[in-house]
């Protein structure tokens, strides 16, 4: 999915991953395809790459507690 050589300078897109599924509490697996769609569309509309992995990673972590704020407000 990710280019590894693409970017400047090493992004390690999994150690990402797996600090936003510890923060969010979510499973590796979910964070993961999160990511990953979201940095595959910025990537496709962006004209400069230099923000892609901040804006990707800040996108997945916040859909990802709106998620979880919308399915506890509906329970409760």
């Amino acid at each position: 999915m990710f280019e590894r050589g693409s970017l400047r300078g090493a992004v390690d897109h999994d150690a990402i991953i797996s600090s936003i599924a510890q923060e969010v509490h979510y499973p590796i697996p979910i964070v993961k395809r999160i990511y990953e769609d979201e940095f595959a569309r910025l990537k496709s509309v962006a004209r400069v790459s230099d923000y892609l992995v901040l804006f990707a990673s800040r996108r997945t972590r916040d859909l990802l507690l709106s998620a979880r704020r919308q399915r506890y407000s509906a329970t409760g």
